[in-house]
């Protein structure tokens, strides 16, 4: 009765970690089915790829039979399979590592490294010269002033970040120049008999120009041929810009009389020569500051070792304000000042100006050698074309001062560094 009651016992304890189990042991038989199902597609695989080997090299066993059986002399018997291949013994075969075989259903290959992230900074500066429309101002009958600008200066600043293992760039640039303040001067006199005395009058004319610029680039660009920094990069992004003219012209007489009758003011002194100055200055600003689309290519072209013929090219349109601002200031006077009492003297001062909408075509090329004087750093000597074409909608009013065409040109030196990023 004893063992009955035991057999019974314990076979209820089995039933019941049975049904505890249950859950696990189906779990487990589910992830031994999916690897099975997946090693047998593995296996399937490798099988097929195992066959297109073999039957390359059947093909080209036969290919080399029927070379060599045109190669023999007529009347040669044909070699049998057996002969056309060496016996090798069993001993001299390599003994298969059942490891290796065993990788060989799971053929898994490293993935090619990524290229880093790349920064690229460089600077640039150099000389420029100013051309386009003519600047001019005119003064008395004949005068003419050329008032195109002298050899100027601009400097710049960029960057190029290339993200790691991606074809993708994203740049930008600061640019700022100003060209070489233009002058001119003129004066012509005349003197002649006033009563008893003489009279002298001479005029004076001057005029000076100056013309600034700045642009701002921000963008994305793309690799389209090659890699790394001798790749060719397409470019889109944002132009922001503004050309500034600033001009001034003058006026001046003087009539200077010396031996005249005197002239008696009450209670000062008599006056037997005098002068009297009358001037007109007249002085303007004129503006366009625009913002726009902008598309370009860059790159370079290594040659001869460490050195590299570089290219950029920029083209933006830029819709803005045209502004302008002007001032006329006319003066007289006389000398002795008490002598103000027989003769007005003026000072007076007159201000305008306007405001208008314009497009600007804003575009830019630019050559050069460079020469990479360690792995990271590259010193480089080119020459840069910018254009603003149609700067100012001479449509309106304010054109006196801006003329349409304005170009900037001049040869340039460049120091870029670069350096893995992160």
């Amino acid at each position: 009765m004893k063992k009955t009651l035991a057999i019974v016992l314990g076979a209820s304890a089995a039933l019941t970690a049975a049904a505890a189990s249950g859950g696990e042991l189906e779990d487990v038989n589910a992830r031994l089915a999916l690897l099975e199902r997946q090693n047998a597609a593995i296996r399937k695989e490798n099988a097929a790829l195992r066959d297109y080997q073999r039957l390359a090299e059947e093909n080209a066993r036969l290919k080399s039979r029927g070379l060599r059986a045109a190669a023999e002399p007529a009347g040669t018997a044909p070699r049998s399979p057996r002969q056309n291949s060496p016996a090798v013994s069993a001993a001299s075969q390599p003994r298969k590592d059942p490891l290796q075989a065993y990788a060989a259903d799971f053929p898994v290959k490293a993935p090619p490294m990524a290229a880093p992230a790349l920064f690229r900074a460089w600077i640039e500066g150099g000389a420029i010269w100013s051309g386009g429309d003519p600047i001019s101002s005119f003064y008395g009958l004949p005068g003419q002033f050329d008032l195109t600008p002298k050899i100027g200066w601009e400097s710049a600043v960029g960057f190029d970040y290339r993200f790691g293992g991606s074809p993708w760039h994203i740049s930008g640039q600061f640019r700022y120049g100003e060209g070489g303040k233009t002058t001119g001067l003129d004066s012509t006199s005349l003197t002649g008999n006033f009563g008893a005395g003489s009279l002298t009058v001479s005029e004076t004319w001057a005029a000076d120009y100056k013309e600034t610029h700045w642009l701002a680039d921000l963008a994305v660009g793309r690799e389209i041929a090659g890699s790394g920094p001798s790749a060719l990069q397409l470019k889109g992004g944002v132009r922001v810009a503004e050309f500034v003219t600033r001009s001034s012209n003058s006026d001046v007489q003087v009539a200077t009389a010396a031996g005249v009758a005197p002239i008696v003011v009450p209670g000062f002194p008599a006056v037997t020569a005098f002068s009297a100055t009358t001037s007109t200055i007249n002085e303007a600003r004129a503006s366009f500051l625009g913002a726009g689309p902008l598309i370009g290519v860059e790159g370079s072209i290594p040659f001869a070792g460490k050195w590299s013929f570089d290219y950029a090219g920029d083209a933006a349109i830029l819709f803005g304000r045209q502004q302008s601002t002007n001032s006329s200031r006319n003066t007289s006077s006389i000398t002795p000042s008490y002598l103000s009492a027989l003769f007005p003297i003026t000072n007076t001062l007159n201000t305008g100006g306007d405001r208008l909408f314009a497009g600007v075509l804003s575009a830019d090329i630019q050559v050069g050698l460079s020469y990479w004087v360690t792995q990271n750093l590259k010193l480089g000597a080119g020459y840069r074309l910018d254009a603003f074409i149609n700067v100012f909608n001479q449509a309106g009013s304010s054109g006196a001062s801006l003329t349409p065409d304005r170009y900037t040109h001049g040869p340039r030196v460049t120091l870029t560094g670069q350096f893995d990023a992160m």
